[in-house]
C-alpha cells in the first residue's frame, strides 16, 4: 500500500501537462458562474464604500444584508436565487459530466506501457470511456442513495431517541458521529467506483453491473489496504488545500500585485484538488494491478504435423513388370 501511494505520488507530480489541462477545463467551468457576482457586486457597490471593502477580500457583512432585504434598488433576492440556483444546477450537471469525460483520458494515460501523456491519448481515452463510465456514475447514484438513506435513519433515530428521553442527552454528539458515517459511506462509495472505472480500462469490460459488483468484491476483500489508501491521499489533498487556502488570505489585496498573488494561489489551491484525484487514480491503478493479476493469454498448443514424404525422380519407386497374356492368334513377343 506504501509502494502503491509513493507510485501516485510520483506519477501525479510528473502530470504537470495533464494538471494544466484539467486546471484550464475549471476555469471555464468558473467564470460562467463568477461573471452574474461579479456583475451583481457591480451594480449594487459602484460608488460606495462596500467596494473598497470587497477588494480587500472580505465580505461585507452590510452590503450582503441589504441585499438579502431587498434594500438595493433593481435587485431582487427571489429572483436573484432563482436564476443562480439554476446556474448551479446546470453548470454543476455539466462539471460532472466533464470529470466523467475526463476520467477516462487520465486512467488511459496511467493504463498505458508508457505512461506517457499525450494529447492524442487522452482524448482518445476520454472518448472511448465516456459511455461506459457515464453509465457507471448512474449506478453509483443508486449506492449514493443508499448512503443519504443510512443517514436519515440514523437521524431518525436520534431525534426519536431525543423525543422519549427524559433526561439532557448529548444529541449534538450523536449526530456529529451521523455525520462522520455519511462521510465514511460515501468515501465507500467513491472508493468502489474508483476501481470500477479501473477495472474497465484495464480489462477492457463493457457490463457496468458485472463491473460494478467485481469491484465492490475487491474492495471488501482487499478493504484495509484500498480504503487506507484512499483515505491517506484524500487527507493529504485535503491538508495541502487547506493549506494554500489559508496562505491566499494571509494575502492583503490592497494592489494589483497583490490580487496577482492571491489568484495565483487561488488556482494553485484548486491545482492541489487535481493533483490529488491524479494521485487517487494513479495510486489505485498500482494496488489493483498488485492484487489483480492480469489475465494470462491464451495458451497455444503446437500443432505437430506429420511429415509426408513426397516421391521425387531420383525416390519414386519401381513398378514391377506385369506379363500380359497374347490373345488368339498373335505370336507371343
Amino acid at each position: 500500500m506504501i509502494k502503491s501511494l509513493i507510485i501516485g505520488i510520483k506519477r501525479a507530480s510528473g502530470s504537470t501537462r495533464m494538471v494544466l489541462l484539467l486546471l484550464v477545463a475549471n476555469i471555464f467551468f468558473a467564470v460562467p458562474l463568477a461573471i452574474p457576482f461579479f456583475l451583481l457586486f457591480k451594480r449594487t457597490s459602484s460608488a460606495t464604500l462596500f467596494a473598497q471593502r470587497m477588494f480587500s477580500d472580505h465580505l461585507d457583512a452590510v452590503w450582503l444584508t441589504d441585499i438579502i432585504n431587498e434594500q438595493v434598488s433593481g435587485v431582487s433576492i427571489s429572483s436573484l436565487v432563482s436564476e443562480v440556483g439554476l446556474m448551479l444546477l446546470v453548470l454543476g450537471a455539466a462539471y460532472l459530466l466533464a470529470t466523467t469525460f475526463f476520467a477516462g483520458g487520465i486512467l488511459e494515460v496511467y493504463a498505458a506501457e508508457d505512461r506517457r501523456f499525450t494529447m492524442r491519448k487522452f482524448w482518445a481515452g476520454c472518448g472511448a470511456y465516456f459511455g461506459r463510465f457515464f453509465r457507471l456514475l448512474v449506478i453509483s447514484l443508486i449506492f449514493y442513495g443508499v448512503a443519504f438513506v443510512i443517514y436519515g435513519l440514523l437521524v431518525w433515530r436520534i431525534s426519536a431517541a431525543e423525543s422519549k428521553a427524559t433526561v439532557e442527552r448529548p444529541g449534538v454528539l450523536e449526530t456529529y458521529a451521523a455525520v462522520v458515517v455519511l462521510l465514511l459511506l460515501l468515501a465507500v462509495v467513491g472508493m468502489i467506483f474508483d476501481y470500477a472505472k479501473i477495472g474497465t480500462v484495464t480489462s477492457e469490460r463493457r457490463k457496468m453491473w458485472r463491473e460494478t459488483f467485481k469491484a465492490t468484491r475487491f474492495a471488501f476483500r482487499h478493504f484495509a489496504r484500498a480504503f487506507t489508501l484512499y483515505l491517506i491521499i484524500g487527507l493529504v489533498g485535503l491538508t495541502l488545500f487547506i493549506l494554500l487556502v489559508w496562505l491566499r488570505g494571509l494575502v492583503h489585496q490592497a494592489s494589483m500585485a497583490a490580487v496577482l498573488l492571491a489568484f495565483v494561489l487561488g488556482q494553485l489551491a484548486v491545482a492541489s484538488r487535481l493533483w490529488t484525484r491524479l494521485t487517487c487514480y494513479a495510486a489505485e491503478l498500482d494496488l489493483y494491478r498488485q492484487l489483480v493479476p492480469a489475465p494470462a493469454p491464451a495458451s497455444t498448443q503446437e500443432l505437430t504435423v506429420p511429415e509426408v514424404e513426397i516421391p521425387t525422380a531420383e525416390t519414386e519407386p519401381e513398378l514391377p513388370e506385369v506379363e500380359v497374356a497374347p490373345e488368339a492368334g498373335e505370336a507371343p513377343v
